[in-house]
């Protein structure tokens, strides 16, 4: 299942943003203020790509145990999505695969019963194109962590977009919440039967 979109309406790293300008000005981190406008001014103007954006961010905020990320996620429940699927289906392994960070990621897995959370991990290195788990790279690490558990295909896919067409592909089953018209027509291009929720 994807996070963003689909098990909440909303794209939770914006609203990580914004927790973080909050916290930083709370707690008056002006070097962590500094860098998220940087981030976000150059992100707008389109000097870097998204993916940069999160690493950028996502660095400045590593190791900063003030943060409290359970808080955060708090926050956010009002925006939670309830599906029936989830609620009513019973699936033998269920996995958050998202884009989303991991720090808060995480916990939204083990709150809603996944066996694991997929997420873009917090940067040890430089930038590097694959530092997001999106696209191809979430398609992968889904089927890693499956093959570890001798599962050979992917079952189930719950998602709201077509960046989620590599697994998609794969996928037994399609289900879509919420999908944008592109969404379906992209689908429907590549002959992929799909269900609404």
């Amino acid at each position: 299942m994807d996070l963003d979109g689909t098990l909440y309406s909303v794209n939770t790293f914006h609203f990580f943003i914004k927790y973080l300008v909050r916290f930083s000005l709370i707690t008056f981190n002006v070097k962590l203020l500094f860098t998220l406008i940087k981030a976000m001014i150059f992100r707008v103007f389109r000097v870097i790509n998204h993916s940069k954006m999160k690493f950028i961010i996502l660095k400045a905020v590593k190791g900063n145990d003030k943060i409290n990320c359970k808080a955060f996620v708090s926050s956010l429940s009002k925006y939670k999505n309830q599906l029936q699927i989830m609620e009513g289906a019973t699936f033998d392994i269920k996995v958050l695969a998202t884009a989303a960070p991991n720090c808060y990621s995480k916990i939204i897995a083990l709150q809603e019963g996944f066996d694991v959370c997929l997420a873009t991990n917090t940067p040890i290195n430089n930038y590097q194109q694959d530092f997001e788990n999106v696209k191809e790279v979430k398609k992968q690490s889904v089927i890693n962590y499956l093959q570890s558990l001798g599962i050979e295909h992917v079952d189930t896919i719950v998602t709201d977009h077509y960046d989620d067409l590599p697994l998609i592909k794969i996928a037994k089953q399609v289900i879509l919440v919420n999908p944008s018209k592109q969404t379906q027509n992209i689908l429907k291009q590549n002959q992929i039967f799909f269900n609404i929720v």
